[in-house]
């Protein structure tokens, strides 16, 4: 073979290479740019099959530990929740790095890199923090992580450690079974998501922006595969949230003896523009994700005809009143006021200077929050009452349509499911990366019931060995579609 030849097919040999080189990023048989002699095609090994029953079983015990770890906030003091975590990671060989936005409160960060033609980092986003267990109440020790009739027990087992869990172990089996994706995943575990997120999600976003600035896209709570009642699976994509409002009410008025009490008292001021407030029914409004969430449960449920459009079928009285009736129905078409801290005398028999209830208010999106509190204003009607911004936060809304949710689609279809985008009546930590240009949903592949639901922020709240294993497995095939396969 003379020179020129030999030349000619190198350079051919180069270009097949070249042509290959996308099989390396999206899984089947892949050929990787690795050092070789020239012209040679080197194929990436192939990914080792996972052995779903060991990683479900580290996982239950993975959750165990992390339960074990009382992290009530307040006071949070997740720095010891993020150490565990940390570690874990380690152990597998994928760096990560914990920070501390205050004493004790910690949050962590992993990356597990991706090969070849690298596209936007996807993050995956939990909080370490959980609300408080009253242990009288519970049938196990809300912070043992219990694991009994198939399930593991404890506070932050589905709000917000089991999530968590998932996204870590999808992560650990990727990367043990040398499964390769064409983009990054950060993990990112914060604090302090139950009361603001101010020393978590915020403060990360606000602060550690190098760390997540090639991402585009990112997976929290906020949406999971619902188990309707006839046992058909819809898979609820979070795009949009409302907004906190959290108010203080103050009232004042004169001190002296309860046995001489005068007409008014900071006690009754507040009671009366509470009982106003209560009253009050702010106008109702169906946002399109609303609407089309509806419509999906009417096709799938068999449900009322009405949910079709819900919109239209809102200005039927008698139908306004039934819906409005369910109360997570009604947070889902307009702002809700809920007085839950009530703050007066120490003693029974001394009247009280002041007097102050918090009110936890949450807006749909598009609603001004300035326009909200001259509305309240208006309807609490005293001018002695003092009201106090405590949070508030902007309503923030990701696009239905994008390469993310293409894949989670995909999922669904693969699941032989329907999947919808939707709102959540609470807030997340999304919010904070949304500012900042992140495309956000509210999704994790678990499967939620009524009853699994009922559990967040509730007594004996639990998740199933299966439900746990079962969206690991979902969380890596959703990983494949959107980093590799897809």
């Amino acid at each position: 073979m003379n020179p020129r030849q030999s030349g000619s097919i190198a350079h051919w040999a180069a270009c097949v290479a070249i042509f290959f080189l996308p099989l390396a990023i999206i899984g089947t048989p892949a050929v990787l740019a690795q050092p070789g002699r020239a012209g040679e095609i080197v194929r990436a090994p192939k990914p080792k099959p996972i052995d779903w029953k060991k990683t479900t079983d580290e996982a239950v015990k993975l959750l165990s530990q992390y339960i074990q770890i009382n992290t009530t906030n307040p006071p949070g003091n997740e720095i010891r929740a993020a150490q565990l975590l940390k570690e874990k990671f380690l152990s597998d060989g994928i760096p990560a790095t914990i920070w501390q936005s205050a004493p004790g409160r910690g949050i962590v960060a992993a990356r597990l890199r991706g090969v070849g033609r690298k596209r936007k980092t996807l993050i995956l986003l939990s909080h370490m923090d959980v609300v408080p267990a009253n242990p009288r109440q519970w049938s196990v020790a809300p912070f043992s992580g219990k694991v009994k009739d198939g399930s593991v027990w404890g506070r932050g087992a589905l709000d917000d450690k089991g999530p968590g869990v998932i996204e870590m172990m999808a992560m650990l089996a990727i990367k043990r079974a040398g499964i390769l994706l064409d983009r990054d995943v950060l993990f990112i575990a914060t604090g302090d998501e139950e009361t603001g997120g101010r020393q978590g999600a915020q403060w990360f976003a606000d602060n550690e922006k190098d760390i997540y600035s090639d991402a585009g896209y990112l997976l929290n709570e906020g949406g999971a595969i619902m188990v309707r009642p006839n046992g058909r699976q819809l898979y609820t994509v979070s795009v949009t949230e409302k907004a906190p409002l959290w108010l203080r009410l103050v009232a004042t008025g004169p001190t002296g003896h309860a046995a001489d009490p005068p007409e008014e008292t900071s006690v009754t001021h507040l009671v009366r523009a509470l009982g106003r407030l209560i009253d009050y029914r702010p106008k109702i409004h169906v946002l399109q994700p609303v609407a089309d969430y509806f419509n999906v449960l009417a096709h799938i449920d068999h449900g009322p005809r009405q949910w079709l459009n819900l919109a239209v079928a809102l200005r039927d009285p008698a139908f306004a009143r039934e819906f409005l009736s369910m109360p997570y129905q009604n947070a889902m078409v307009r702002d809700t006021i809920a007085p839950t801290v009530l703050m007066a005398g120490p003693t029974i028999n001394e009247l009280p200077e002041t007097a102050y209830a918090d009110v936890d208010c949450r807006l749909l999106p598009g609603e001004n929050p300035k326009r909200f509190m001259e509305t309240i204003r208006k309807v609490i009607a005293d001018k002695s009452i003092k009201i106090q911004v405590l949070l508030t936060s902007p309503a923030t809304s990701s696009p239905q349509k994008s390469s993310l949710m293409r894949a989670i689609e995909r999922l669904a279809r693969e699941d032989k499911a329907r999947s919808v985008p939707t709102m959540i009546s609470g807030f997340t930590d999304s919010r904070f990366f949304r500012q900042h240009g992140v495309i956000s949903y509210g999704f994790i592949p678990i499967e939620l019931s009524a009853a699994d639901e009922r559990g967040i922020h509730g007594v004996n709240e639990h998740i199933g060995v299966s439900q746990l294993g079962d969206a690991i497995r979902r969380m890596v095939t959703l990983l494949e579609i959107f980093g590799g396969r897809g």
